[in-house]
């Protein structure tokens, strides 16, 4: 099959339009196949006039972009009975599925894993697997010079001589925040952590944070970009694998915009970085502080942005073409 005659179907939670990480892979995904020339539909799989588009489009993949949870995979299997000829892919962008063995009878074609954990999870189910990470848009995302920078702290009201440290996050417990406190508390950095509206924030770590004195904006920003160029620093505190998807979008996007970046060893970020240029692993919030302290006097020299490049969407999106043809070529075979 060439290419261009290929129709794939995302299925996932689009309808609503939130700004949210499993939401925009999908967005991303789709985009960016669609303007490499394949045919592309997003289908919203809460809505039963939204999965009509799938028997109208009679799509060669169905790519389901889920959490996933035990309920999603099983819908997954279900549609593979009514479109035989259809590969049915998951991306398992942010894993929350119990060992049950049960579920080997539910096993789509191929499983997208983005870490060696959730690998062996779903290889010990029965599934067949593939590593796929999540990308970036490096147009969007990338470093302004020093004169743009002021000019968006006028505009977003922050000072030209703070240090400002940013992380982007819900504002709940298992984002352990608790470092944040510890930072502004310091007197090393003004931290600026942005939440998302429309999600269900924990009242309580919101005032704890404001009342140590943290910037808190919990709002949409047309242009996201923005809101990480007026910053020196990127944070990613965050431990518990249920608090965000396995690739943060929004460490990449940091990157992409040159910032330095301190992190735990998240998800799938440990495979595909190594410390260094600005990079840091920091598994406590002593280490956390003490990177930020070596970060002050500008002597680290800062180049994520490079090390985020082989990452692009387009290249994700390359590789997850090669995979359909690869199932589709399998099929005819």
């Amino acid at each position: 099959m060439r290419t261009a005659d290929m129709k794939v179907c995302f299925v996932g939670h689009f309808a609503d339009g939130r700004d949210e990480g499993v939401r925009n892979v999908g967005k991303y995904l789709n985009n960016e196949l669609g303007d490499q020339g394949l045919e592309t539909t997003l289908v919203d799989m809460r809505s039963l006039v939204q999965w009509r588009k799938i028997v109208r489009t009679n799509p060669d993949i169905v790519h389901f972009i889920l959490t996933p949870t035990t309920s999603g995979i099983i819908a997954a299997k279900l549609l593979s009975v009514f479109q035989s000829h259809t590969k049915v892919v998951i991306s398992a962008i942010h894993p929350a599925v119990p060992r049950r063995r049960a579920l080997k009878f539910f096993k789509p074609d191929l499983m997208l894993v983005q870490s060696k954990g959730s690998e062996e999870l779903f290889n010990a189910i029965g599934f067949r697997t593939r590593t796929l990470p999540n990308g970036v848009d490096l147009t969007k995302f990338k470093p302004v010079s020093s004169y743009q920078k002021i000019q968006l702290r006028h505009k977003y009201g922050i000072p030209e001589e703070a240090k400002i440290v940013l992380h982007l996050a819900s504002l709940r417990k298992e984002r352990n925040l608790g470092i944040c406190k510890r930072i502004q508390k310091a007197g090393l950095y003004r931290v600026l952590i942005v939440g998302r509206k429309g999600d269900k924030n924990d009242p309580t770590v919101m005032r704890e944070l404001q009342d140590a004195g943290c910037l808190v904006w919990v709002e949409h920003f047309a242009h996201i970009e923005d809101i990480y160029n007026i910053d020196d620093c990127y944070l990613f505190p965050t431990k518990n694998k249920k608090a965000c998807i396995e690739t943060p979008l929004s460490v990449l996007e940091a990157m992409a915009c040159n910032l330095p970046i301190i992190t735990t060893r998240f998800g799938a970020l440990p495979e595909l970085f190594s410390e260094g240029y600005g990079f840091f692993f920091a598994e406590s919030d002593e280490i956390s502080l003490q990177r930020l302290r070596d970060l002050r006097d500008g002597t680290i020299h800062i180049a994520t942005r490079e090390m985020v490049l082989s990452y692009s969407w387009e290249n994700i999106a390359n590789q997850l073409r090669e995979i359909y043809v690869g199932l589709l070529h399998q099929a005819c075979v």
